[in-house]
């Protein structure tokens, strides 16, 4: 099983920011979505996310909430575009002084590409993501 980690310093408080992930149904902070669907609540909920109104949604099942660790963890269990399968991660916020930590961290296999490629893909979307959420938070 392959691993990816990223990591990113904040001014922005940790609260802040965990409230924004620990919102599993709250996807405010994901850009060029078309549209998403909440199946249940807390932990075990699924949201499935729709990059077009007429394709097939990414179904995104929330597996464990920590409030005091700060840490939400979630699995893609159908429609993942990535070139990975068996794919679970984790988001966690950690207090940093005046601002925050957030470090998102994968686990998966790779699928249909090198275990390099798996792995940089992952690791691009993980940049992409962390920054749309720093960025949606900064709103709140």
């Amino acid at each position: 099983m392959l691993e990816v980690s990223v990591t990113r310093d904040s001014d922005l408080s940790a609260e802040t920011v965990y409230e924004l992930l620990a919102d599993f149904g709250d996807t405010s902070w994901m850009n060029g979505v078309a549209k998403v669907e909440i199946e249940g609540e807390g932990v075990g909920m699924v949201r499935l996310v729709f990059a077009s109104t007429d394709g097939p949604p990414v179904h995104e099942k929330l597996t464990a909430r920590d409030d005091l660790a700060r840490k939400v963890s979630y699995e893609i269990t159908e429609g993942n575009p990535l070139p990975v399968e068996n794919y679970a991660a984790d988001c966690t916020v950690t207090e940093l002084g005046n601002g925050c930590q957030l470090e998102w961290t994968g686990r998966f296999d790779a699928r249909g590409v090198d275990d390099e490629t798996a792995k940089t893909t992952v690791e691009g979307m993980y940049n992409v993501m962390v920054g749309w959420v720093l960025d949606r938070a900064a709103e709140l």
